[in-house]
């Protein structure tokens, strides 16, 4: 598999101490997974206390860049049966919505000390790829079972949130740069002048974001 551009630009730019090397652990997943499910064409990984997504993909060029929208108005369409679905039927609806070439999906929560700390959500090109494989999932890599959601993602959304990391990863160093220089004018603490920032950015009715970008430009 391959790292979605938009994942190898964030993790140029991501620094962090809670996970050392987040390229080395998606290796790692796509050795197990791959080992497990043969069918696996993709995987995201999503660190939750950033709220960022890395994702490899089986064919960059190919899966990325074909044209999604007929996909997604495939999504959008409401279904024109108005009869409660069995959980088969539903399955079978979703996966004719599903982005191209994902039949099957897996969601795997990954806890530590009783709080969840990311997501690993695997995608296979057929529709019983995960089944009687879950538990070898769990084992290998150190996820919580009782979590595990199949088919919760047909149209995989986390590729959207992978693209995302990027813009996500200079936004917060924007604020991070805002808060220090904060910090350094008022001689408040770090804590102090996120909250500071919080909450003119409340009573302005702008995002955080957006009132960085102001502080960033009256005090840089």
């Amino acid at each position: 598999m391959e790292l979605l551009p938009q994942s190898r630009e964030a993790l140029d730019e991501y620094v962090t101490l809670s996970v050392d090397d987040v390229e080395g652990l998606l290796r790692v997943i796509e050795g197990w997974a791959v080992r497990t499910v043969p069918e696996c064409v993709a995987l995201s990984v999503t660190l939750l206390d950033e709220d960022l997504t890395f994702t490899l993909v089986d064919d960059v060029d190919s899966r990325v860049n074909r044209s999604s929208r007929e996909a997604r108005h495939r999504a959008d369409e409401s279904p024109q049966t108005t009869y409660a679905l069995d959980e088969r039927e539903w399955a079978e609806m979703a996966r004719e919505r599903a982005f191209e070439g994902i039949a099957s999906t897996v969601s795997l929560p990954v806890v530590e000390q009783g709080r969840a700390v990311l997501t690993i959500d695997l995608y296979a090109s057929t529709a019983h790829a995960f089944a009687g494989r879950i538990d070898g999932l769990v084992s290998a890599l150190g996820a919580w079972q009782a979590g595990a959601v199949t088919n919760a993602d047909l149209g995989f959304d986390t590729l959207r949130r992978a693209e995302e990391a990027p813009e996500r990863l200079r936004e917060q160093r924007m604020v991070d740069v805002a808060v220090g220089l904060l910090a350094a004018r008022t001689a408040v603490t770090t804590p102090e002048a996120c909250e500071a920032l919080s909450r003119a950015a409340q009573e302005a009715g702008v995002t955080e974001v957006q009132a960085a970008r102001v502080a960033c430009c009256l005090l840089g």
